[in-house]
């Protein structure tokens, strides 16, 4: 058996930032520390966390009732209504919108004072997603050709045009080329992370030579599932592995070549566990 690893695996720069500071907090702080929605996408992290005293709320009525508390922001940021609901609460905020996320709220803010329409590729129910559409007015989400066709946009309006960071790259790019045939005045700032990128262009280079391809996250996970997706175009045999549970239902036998892949909220100790118990019990 011949097991490749990749070589892009693992905490990003922005997930690594986060959890590192979220422990540091939550191990000098004197007071309850709450956290708005899940932190990253990946629950063995997450409940590590909770574990720790990490308070999660989801809930608007919830968060207004926080005063002068400890509130942590999630990697993936949140609304602008409901940083300055924390705000005018006197909350202590700490900001840990992974930087590439926050880079686009100030562009999407920046060209929405200066006239633009904004449009945005992505998953319009996506937490990033809806934090980035809360610094916009005039702004669209669009994932696919039939709701670029239903904007109600001119071909004269002036666009500025966004991408969730962890968009598929070539599916977003097919995009980009229908859009700009339907309007002429349109500029394009690709804000897909380059983690992002590179993780996805290096599974499309192994997975066509592999039999089975593991990519390691949670299915919560956006960039995981990216990964998952672009995978199975060139290995069917492409299974998401949150645990090492999961094992026991895939097939895997000596003879297989398998790769291992990771998404960015994966911690390195879990592709480690997958890694040992794939090369030990096959």
């Amino acid at each position: 058996m011949e097991v490749i690893v990749a070589k892009n695996a693992g905490f990003c720069f922005g997930v690594k930032r986060a959890i590192e500071k979220a422990t540091e907090i939550l191990n000098k702080s004197q007071k309850k520390v709450y956290s708005i929605g899940a932190l990253i996408h990946n629950e063995v992290v997450t409940n590590d966390l909770k574990s720790k005293g990490l308070i999660e709320i989801n809930d608007v009525d919830e968060i207004k009732k926080l005063k002068s508390e400890t509130v942590i922001i999630r990697t993936h940021g949140i609304e602008k209504n409901l940083y300055d609901i924390l705000k005018a609460n006197d909350n202590e905020i700490i900001d840990l919108t992974c930087p590439f996320v926050k880079k686009i709220h100030n562009v999407v803010e920046k060209c929405t004072k200066a006239g633009y329409k904004i449009i945005v590729i992505g998953d319009k129910n996506h937490p990033e997603v809806k934090g980035i559409v809360s610094y916009g007015k005039d702004i669209y989400v669009v994932s696919n050709e039939s709701e670029i066709k239903s904007l109600p946009l001119d071909k004269n309006d002036k666009i500025f045009l966004v991408f969730q960071t962890t968009a598929d790259a070539d599916k977003s790019q097919k995009l980009v080329d229908i859009l700009q045939d339907f309007y002429y005045n349109i500029e394009v700032s690709n804000t897909i992370c380059n983690t992002t990128i590179d993780r996805q262009e290096e599974v499309k280079s192994l997975a066509k030579v592999l039999d089975i391809a593991l990519i390691v996250g949670s299915v919560s996970s956006s960039n995981t599932m990216k990964l998952y997706n672009i995978s199975k175009e060139f290995c069917p045999n492409t299974y998401i592995v949150s645990s090492r549970e999961d094992l026991k239902d895939i097939p895997i036998d000596s003879n297989k070549k398998i790769g291992v892949f990771a998404g960015a909220s994966t911690p390195q100790y879990l592709i480690g566990e997958i890694l040992t118990n794939v090369r030990d019990e096959f």
